[in-house]
């Protein structure tokens, strides 16, 4: 029977390397990912260790899984670029189980950052990225055959403090075949896939165009577009955040263009376009990283230079007492730093808890800072949907599109009601003062939130995490 929990910390694993499990950095999809040591003769370094866990018991699925684990190692094993973590070995283990080991990154995902942020992410900051991000994607596809991601998105971005980037989980990567019409299979993320990448044509070095794009509309919009299935366009970038320029704003529509024909045709010329809103640019590919430790011995045997503290916290008091002896370096006063840091997060008033000046909601409890906030509408089935859309109008129709007669809701659940539960004008939310409300527009199939039907056209107050359920598709209503 297959393992179902992750190794345990000492654990060892012998491959090209001898490797002892240290933590479970995280899982998702079909693998683990650990943070290792690996074992030599040369002494004891940090890695990353990948671990395919394949979640059934269906025989065609585990292997089809371990076909793209196999790609992988295969791929990462043949690359080596600065935005790449480096790949040292792959290896089966005694219980027939597949690992990949590679560099560990010090950092945490652009999808992390959106999260622990609560908002948009700053311009320069996303176009730097974008820029780096351009540099890995150009590598990749000026090989021999051109390798396509396939799968850009802020979860697959890491980024140290150092302002590097990492391009990591090369899953569903593969390599462009000439000739050959579309792909064997449609792969990707739903908001961030081509609309070529849903079987209408083989995924070139353009479909990682879109990825990006659409990377950096969820970075500077704190919201991911709508899948290029839906035959809506996303909600414009300009009306998500209004601090943009139009150039910015121009670089990500081209880079989402449904037909690919529009978009950037390759990583260097979108490069061109972003560099050419950073003037002076520097990569921080390189460069070094300085490291500041604030170091304050109770005991000191010799002076402590002043080079040591970070200038931000040394007031001209403080370097003169430096310049003594070290005895005196016991009695640096820093409450009054400690209290100007305590004055830039905002605290709860519900539960207390510390969150960062620019949050809008608590990240522990939930409770809003700035009243009715943004809403949105997630798609978490059927199994493969995996979406979001904004409540970006009030009355917000959802319900099925009907061509003959024009009729379009504005959220249209067509593509996943192919048997016709959804009727047409199914539901309705509105935005009132005290929140947001979902009503039953006498539907044929009914309206139900947490498995409770609604009684028709009686509105219902909803609240952050309610699951609704129209038909087959069951859609989490969550606050910003």
């Amino acid at each position: 029977m297959p393992r179902e929990k992750p190794l345990t910390a000492g654990t060892e694993l012998a491959g090209r390397y001898t490797y002892r499990i240290k933590r479970l950095v995280g899982g998702g999809g079909m693998a683990w990912v650990y943070q290792v040591e690996r074992l030599s003769p040369e002494g004891t370094s940090i890695w990353a260790l990948k671990e395919l866990r394949p979640q059934t018991q269906d025989p065609d699925t585990q292997a089809h899984a371990r076909e793209l684990f196999d790609q992988e190692a295969k791929i990462l094993s043949q690359l080596s670029h600065p935005n790449l973590p480096k790949f040292i070995d792959f290896f089966t283990s005694q219980e027939g189980r597949a690992y990949l080991a590679m560099e560990f990154i010090w950092g945490e995902s652009l999808e992390k950052r959106l999260e622990q942020t609560q908002s948009p992410l700053m311009e320069s900051e996303v176009l730097q990225w974008a820029v780096q991000i351009c540099d890995v994607l150009g590598y990749l596809h000026t090989r021999q055959p051109p390798v396509i991601f396939r799968d850009v998105k802020p979860s697959n971005i890491m980024v140290n403090s150092a302002g590097v980037i990492k391009l990591v989980d090369f899953g569903i990567a593969r390599t462009y075949k000439e000739h050959k019409l579309q792909d064997t299979i449609a792969l990707g993320s739903e908001n961030y896939a081509a609309p070529e990448q849903w079987g209408e044509a083989q995924t070139d070095a353009r479909a990682d165009i879109y990825g990006l794009g659409a990377t950096m509309y969820h970075l500077l919009a704190n919201m991911p577009p709508s899948p290029a299935f839906l035959p809506s366009d996303p909600v414009p970038l300009e009306t998500l955040n209004s601090a943009l320029s139009p150039e910015t704003i121009q670089i990500v529509n081209t880079a989402l263009a449904r037909d690919r024909e529009d978009r950037y045709q390759s990583a260097v010329e979108m490069k061109r376009a972003l560099l050419a809103r950073l003037p002076g640019y520097v990569s921080p590919v390189g460069r070094p990283q300085p490291i500041q430790v604030l170091s304050i011995p109770s005991q000191p045997s010799s002076p402590v230079p002043a080079s040591t503290l970070p200038p931000s916290v040394l007031s001209s008091a403080q370097e003169t007492q430096i310049r003594e002896p070290a005895s005196a370096v016991t009695r640096i006063e820093l409450k009054p730093i400690v209290q100007q840091q305590a004055r830039q997060v905002k605290e709860c008033p519900r539960c207390a808890h510390h969150n960062a000046i620019s949050a809008r909601f608590c990240t522990r409890c939930g409770t809003s800072f700035v009243g009715v906030r943004p809403a949105i509408l997630r798609v978490v089935g059927p199994v493969r949907a995996a979406w979001e859309m904004p409540v970006r109008k009030s009355p917000m129709l959802l319900g099925r599109a009907r061509t003959i007669e024009g009729h379009r809701p504005d959220f249209d659940m067509s593509f996943y009601d192919p048997e016709g539960f959804v009727s047409r004008r199914h539901a309705q939310i509105i935005k009132a003062q005290n929140g947001y409300f979902i009503t039953d527009m006498d539907s044929k199939n009914g309206t139900y939130v947490n498995d409770r039907p609604l009684t028709p056209q009686k509105p219902r107050l909803l609240r952050n995490g309610d699951r609704i359920e129209i038909g087959e598709v069951v859609i989490q209503f969550l606050l910003r």
